[in-house]
């Protein structure tokens, strides 16, 4: 039997990790309905929806304080580097192998995996493992794979049916998918108990794992941001992501900057939309994609004074902007280039977390250290390495100024008189919906 107590070095590496990613990278992490997860020693197999590569897992990773959780990644992962596999394989990440990245022939490997896996939940363990296989960046539920239901079942068996299984339906959700600065919702539903279909999985396996996938999807369907019309799909995700939305929100008495609300207001809006004609809101959609403007400037235009003063702004803190651009561009660039070497916007987090934090963020903080001490005091060096995070916030949300001043620069400059008219007329028909 494996030990659940995690090691001391396990807790501190998960605490620095947690600092940087829950400080610096998100702006805030919201995890609900933590009470829904059973007690540590519990055989417990997580079921959630699939986003974001490495940020999904992490989400979860936080909202269990008491216990180290078990997940199964993609095996190509394991061969980017032998230090990274290995450090890998010690948080707990297993391999799974696919048929679309590593051929028919090595999917027998799995079996290794699911053995472990299954060993694991037997002894106690928490499990996480997102059904939908692979992440994408889009706001509806996809087909779910029956290997969690399998897993579960299988590992049941092994003990002979002797002890209570239960898989945990739960949701992530994003402010945005890239960037930084964004918030993160981790959301529990209600643990699903193997043990009332252990006598129909012992004549019918299939009927079983069938039944607990029914309810298992309903559960994650009901908690994520889950847009059913395929066929308007395109128009609802715009609608719900333009200014429209917060506005939407406020109107139902929701705070749009608390995204726990905004994703209500969210599901709301969606159901409402679903099934209607969406004609104008495609036609502004499509009309503002090819103009390459943005909604915001629609929903609240700027004007020459606002923005003339906003460069004013941004000429008096260069000086702040030149020095905190270290590490603050190496951070957000090398990511970004693995990103799209790799050509999967998806991992663009994954990448940013796995490079910026277990590799930059310490390199940085040595050689900050070692080259403002040499030159200006060490006890100006260790202020400069505690300023790194609050430097780089600062010089995110000077880039973000930077380039929202100039958009609006273009926009002023733009006959938007067409544009406008689909917009007030794309405005009108959510507003007519929204009633």
């Amino acid at each position: 039997m494996e030990n659940r107590k995690t090691s001391l070095l396990y807790r501190c590496v998960k605490s620095y990790i947690g600092a940087m990613v829950n400080g610096l990278y998100y702006r805030r992490y919201y995890c609900l309905d933590t009470d829904n997860i059973p007690p540590d020693g519990t055989p417990v197999l997580i079921a959630m929806n699939h986003h974001c590569g490495l940020n999904d897992a992490l989400g979860v990773l936080f909202a269990m304080n008491d216990r180290k959780v078990h997940f199964i990644a993609r095996a190509d992962a394991f061969d980017i580097h032998p230090l990274l596999k290995k450090f890998m394989l010690w948080v707990g990440i297993l391999p799974a192998f696919r048929m679309m990245y590593q051929g028919e022939e090595s999917l027998s490997k799995n079996d290794e995996t699911f053995a472990l896996t299954e060993q694991r939940l037997l002894d106690g363990h928490t499990v996480l493992i997102f059904p939908e296989v692979r992440h994408l960046l889009v706001s509806y539920m996809r087909p779910f794979s029956y290997g969690y239901t399998k897993m579960a079942f299988q590992a049941a068996e092994k003990d002979g049916f002797q002890k209570e299984i239960f898989i945990l339906p739960g949701c992530n959700h994003y402010s945005a998918y890239g960037g930084f600065r964004n918030q993160i919702l981790v959301r529990f539903g209600t643990p699903v108990s193997l043990q009332p279909y252990y006598e129909l999985y012992k004549t019918k396996p299939r009927t079983a794992q069938r039944e607990v996938n029914k309810l298992v999807r309903a559960q994650v369907s009901a908690l994520m941001l889950d847009i059913k019309d395929a066929d308007r799909y395109d128009d609802i995700e715009f609608a719900r992501r333009s200014a429209f939305c917060d506005d939407y929100a406020r109107s139902k008495g929701l705070d749009p900057e608390q995204l726990p609300q905004k994703l209500e207001a969210e599901k709301r809006l969606c159901a409402c939309l679903e099934g209607q004609d969406l004609a104008s809101v495609k036609a502004y959609r499509e009309a503002l994609a090819a103009s390459g403007l943005e909604d915001r400037q629609l929903a609240f235009p700027p004007d020459w004074f606002t923005q003339i003063l906003k460069c004013l702004i941004l000429l008096i803190t260069l000086p702040i902007a030149v020095l905190a651009a270290w590490p603050a561009l190496p951070a957000w660039f090398i990511p970004w280039h693995f990103t799209k070497k790799v050509g999967d916007p998806a991992l663009e987090g994954s990448f940013t977390l796995g490079i910026d934090v277990l590799v930059l963020m310490p390199l940085a903080a040595i050689l900050t250290f070692c080259c403002t001490g040499a030159l200006l005091g060490w006890q100006y060096g260790l202020i400069h390495v505690v300023a790194i995070p609050f430097l780089c916030i600062f010089e995110w949300y000077y880039a973000r100024m930077a380039r929202e001043t100039f958009a609006d620069f273009r926009f002023l400059r733009t006959n938007t008189q067409d544009l406008q008219a689909l917009y007030r007329q794309a405005i009108s028909t959510l507003k007519t919906l929204t009633k």
